[in-house]
């Protein structure tokens, strides 16, 4: 009997039981479907800014920022003049356009966006874009987006890597530079009880960067003590003002600040790649670009060819041959990754793959690559003499020949 009593409470028990856990899984679906909605829609909107910006329009990224937050992150803890602050709210919003041009400026008026990775739960979401750049360089933002509860994608700030900080945080050290009083000089450094000449240092310097002065910025620069020189908004100033100004010699200067005091800081791995490859410190530039990679967390084809080309002047031609191929696998259409594929190839005496990135390179981006292209390059040596060029050659040579006949 009371076995039968037992198997009535179990049976109880499971008749109470299962409807819950029937209803917690609806909920949980619902919830699971309602997520991949968001994202859907988060993606979608996203979407359409990168492809407004890849028609060098601003509209849509102007219009995705918040003013009020935007303005609240630039303003912050800083103490900002009230005049420059308050006429500065006042125009943000007829400004903001000429504001994001001027932080584009990298991209001389031509951008080519790349959008790597994204993530979202809830309504907050993460983007990477690459931006492609002159000479073969390129830049990489991480946006930090809200969808707002009318499904909006708002964006709320975003690192540039180049620069090596937010975008708020640039302009508002600019706001603070335009009058610097000493309140507002010893906010911008972290650590306590600045002297008076060390005060009076910051100061000037902020004034000389904001006037453009190199010279006399560099002049003060020199005299600064090491505990003013290695603090951030020091270094990142010398940076910014030199790549303003386009004063190589002096941007050598202030990379080598940033290689002294944040050597392992991969917000400024980017920047150091101008120092360190001139410089031919190939090793530091590998592990600075691995470091990009490990923060950034996105497959990408720009940063496998550079990969490939530190690994191949490292003599490490086998690593140089795997990125490259990875590299225009995930992109064909990335012009470096073909370049670092048909020198990552020809060291690896694979000329026959070498050549079908001369095909690439001559096809797809109009180069032509006959001997007197790499007569002043050694390394190309090799590949010029093999019997697979030689056969290129003549099948190219053979098809310039049957297209003149043809248009005859």
């Amino acid at each position: 009997m009371k076995a039968v009593f037992m198997k009535i409470g179990v049976l109880a028990w499971l008749v109470c039981w299962l409807p819950a856990a029937l209803a917690q899984d609806e909920t949980r679906e619902a919830q699971q479907q309602a997520e991949l909605e968001r994202q859907e829609i988060f993606r979608a909107g996203f979407q359409d800014i990168v492809t407004d910006l890849n028609d060098n329009s601003f509209e849509r990224f102007a219009h995705a920022i918040d003013r009020e937050d935007m303005l609240e992150r630039i303003f912050g803890l800083r103490l900002i003049d009230p005049k420059i602050k308050n006429s500065f709210r006042e125009s943000f919003d007829g400004n903001l356009v000429g504001i994001l041009q001027s932080a584009f400026a990298s991209t001389e008026g031509n951008i080519r966006a790349a959008w790597l990775g994204f993530g979202s739960k809830g309504d907050r979401g993460k983007a990477i874009v690459r931006y492609d750049l002159p000479d073969f360089q390129f830049n990489y933002h991480e946006y930090e987006l809200l969808l707002d509860d009318k499904g909006r994608v708002v964006i709320v700030d975003w690192i540039d890597y180049m620069d090596g900080e937010t975008f708020s945080d640039g302009v508002g050290l600019q706001l603070v530079a335009m009058n610097p009083g000493k309140p507002a000089v010893r906010k911008l450094l972290d650590f306590q009880g600045p002297t008076e000449q060390q005060t009076f240092q910051m100061t000037e310097l902020l004034k000389a960067s904001r006037d453009r002065q190199v010279d006399r910025y560099f002049d003060i620069l020199g005299n600064l003590d090491d505990k003013l020189r290695s603090q951030r908004a020091v270094v990142l100033m010398s940076v910014h003002l030199t790549k303003a100004t386009r004063n190589r010699r002096k941007l050598r200067t202030a990379l080598i600040d940033v290689d002294k005091y944040f050597p392992e800081e991969p917000l400024y791995s980017l920047m150091l790649l101008d120092y360190y490859f001139p410089s031919r410190r190939y090793e530091q530039a590998m592990e600075a670009l691995l470091r990009l990679q490990t923060r950034l967390a996105v497959q990408d084809s720009a940063m496998l060819a550079r990969l490939s080309a530190a690994s191949l002047v490292l003599g490490n031609s086998e690593d140089a041959l795997s990125y490259a191929d990875e590299s225009v696998q995930i992109e064909p259409g990335l012009e470096l990754g073909w370049w670092s594929a048909l020198r990552a190839r020809t060291a690896a005496k694979q000329h026959g793959r070498a050549v079908e990135a001369l095909d690439q390179l001559e096809e797809t981006f109009g180069y032509t690559l006959g001997p007197e292209a790499f007569e002043k390059d050694p390394s190309m040596a090799d590949l010029l003499l093999s019997r697979e060029y030689e056969a290129w050659l003549e099948s190219r040579e053979q098809v310039a020949d049957d297209g003149e006949q043809a248009a005859d």
